[in-house]
């Protein structure tokens, strides 16, 4: 009953008149000078902080694109001004390096009246919006192709969207619209009572739907209703099964995140595979965000007897807005030599790899200190539970930031055949962003301050490559072990 009374309070606002298009209250506008000291502070900040900010596209290409939204400026409205400058720093092609809108100013849009889309979707590997979920009760519109919407071409709309994405692959760009789309849709075109679909139907036929917007209590209630929500378990960092009659195991790794005795939980799953005499394991890191080198560093203790390091070289810039990441007690090594503390940390972080060499060099344009740090490994050693079988790694377009390093090590090393996507983060990554606020906007600016280079000292814009390519789609299917055994052993 009460999803019946939320839904219809939802429909009671459906028209078929024009689509309603209003701004709840107005909007903040921000002054040219204002936007001029803040697209100098934020060009000011790249040079300060992030040690190759023109590593997908040249310093001219950034400056002209620079003098083509100064020529423009204007005074514009908080929103607008979100649009241009995100699209900016986009251009940087760094998944690290991106520029975040306030979620208390997207909460004070909801308080004075805005209103969000009845429905939610996805963009397939084709580019084409799906309507993922809906709120109309209208069956017609489950899985249908999204042409226009407020008699605005979709595609238009997406190239629009995709120019406030951020990161380096175009997979990670999509699924941010995929996320984002109601907050994107917004930002771009402001508030809309209502909303006017044209869809394609699975039979091809064109059909068109007109539906009000859902108040933010009204869209609360129906997720509530729709998705209660109930206790779920605590997820595991990483799981382990096997087929027993076929010596296969899956040992899936949702995160590199170290937890107290991950040691021991890795320890215990190698352990396990040497009891069970595995000798073909898949490795799952579909879906993985990353985390900590530690995590990494322990599992290759069990996979590489040859010496390997985590990267061949690293690049660090040291700048005030590095130091100021920190912790306060330790705030003052800004002051210390940097060498001696460099070689410090890596021998405190990483069993396994040492320094060769440091050099240091001046940004050209901040003169910020630069270091370049060089690697090799330490004396190697292998742990007791040491697994020689077959690796088969599996990596899709959410495998992202230390899930791709892990992959480019066991790449580089010959290590494991990698069955899937190109994973979603580049094979030499950047990271170890710091945040920063705009003075005016107050929108939050994370740059990063770091490079890694895989093993192998192989340099491009790419992430890890597959050697056995394999659609999101199929992959996402294959949950069993004798799946992902067709996967690797079927003609493709």
């Amino acid at each position: 009953m009460h999803y019946a009374c939320c839904l219809a309070a939802a429909l009671s606002l459906s028209c078929t008149a024009q689509v309603s298009v209003a701004q709840p209250a107005a909007s903040t506008f921000i002054d040219r000078s204002l936007l001029l000291e803040e697209l100098t502070w934020v060009q000011n900040k790249l040079h300060e902080v992030h040690p190759e900010p023109y590593h997908f596209i040249s310093q001219k290409e950034f400056e002209e694109r620079m003098e083509r939204v100064k020529s423009n400026l204007k005074p514009m409205t908080k929103e607008l001004w979100y649009v241009e400058l995100a699209g900016l720093i986009a251009a940087l092609h760094d998944g690290h390096t991106a520029l975040y809108y306030p979620n208390e100013d997207r909460a004070q849009y909801f308080k004075q009246g805005g209103k969000v889309f009845p429905f939610w979707i996805y963009l397939d590997d084709d580019q084409r919006v799906i309507v993922q979920s809906q709120f109309l009760q209208d069956a017609r519109l489950d899985s249908t192709v999204i042409l226009e919407i407020n008699q605005k071409p979709i595609d238009e709309v997406i190239d629009n969207m995709r120019l406030m994405t951020f990161g380096e692959s175009d997979l990670f760009r999509y699924r941010q619209i995929s996320y984002r789309f109601n907050r994107m849709y917004w930002l771009l075109y402001g508030h809309t009572d209502s909303v006017l679909l044209k869809t394609r139907l699975a039979n091809g036929d064109i059909y068109e739907k007109h539906a009000a917007c859902l108040e933010s209590a009204q869209y609360d209630s129906l997720i509530r209703i729709l998705f209660p929500v109930s206790p779920v378990p605590k997820r595991a960092h990483l799981d382990f099964t096997y087929l027993k009659d076929r010596s296969v195991g899956l040992l899936t790794l949702h995160d590199f995140s170290t937890y107290k005795g991950y040691r021991d939980s890795i320890k215990t799953v190698f352990r396990q595979i040497q009891e069970h005499r595995i000798d073909t394991l898949f490795l799952d890191l579909r879906d993985n965000g990353g985390g900590e080198h530690s995590v990494t560093e322990e599992i290759n203790h069990y996979l590489l007897k040859t010496p390997w390091v985590l990267v061949s070289k690293a690049k660090v810039k040291m700048s005030p807005a590095f130091y100021g990441a920190f912790p306060k007690a330790l705030r003052a090594f800004r002051f210390l030599p940097k060498k001696p503390i460099l070689k410090l940390a890596a021998a405190v972080m990483t069993k396994n790899t040492k320094i060769q060499k440091i050099t240091v060099e001046r940004d050209s344009v901040s003169r910020e200190p630069i270091y370049e740090i060089y690697t090799r490994p330490r004396q190697h050693y292998s742990k007791k539970h040491f697994y020689e079988g077959v690796v088969y790694l599996l990596t899709n377009r959410n495998s992202y930031s230390m899930s791709g390093m892990f992959a480019a090590i066991m790449k580089d090393y010959q290590r494991a055949i990698i069955v899937g996507e190109e994973t979603g983060g580049l094979a030499n990554p950047h990271g170890s962003n710091v945040a920063l606020t705009l003075p005016h906007s107050k929108f939050q600016f994370t740059v990063s301050t770091s490079r890694a280079y895989r093993p192998s000292g192989v340099f491009d814009h790419l992430g890890v490559q597959p050697d056995i390519p394999v659609s999101y789609s199929e992959l996402k299917d294959a949950e069993s072990i004798e799946e992902l055994l067709k996967l690797v052993h079927e003609p493709r």
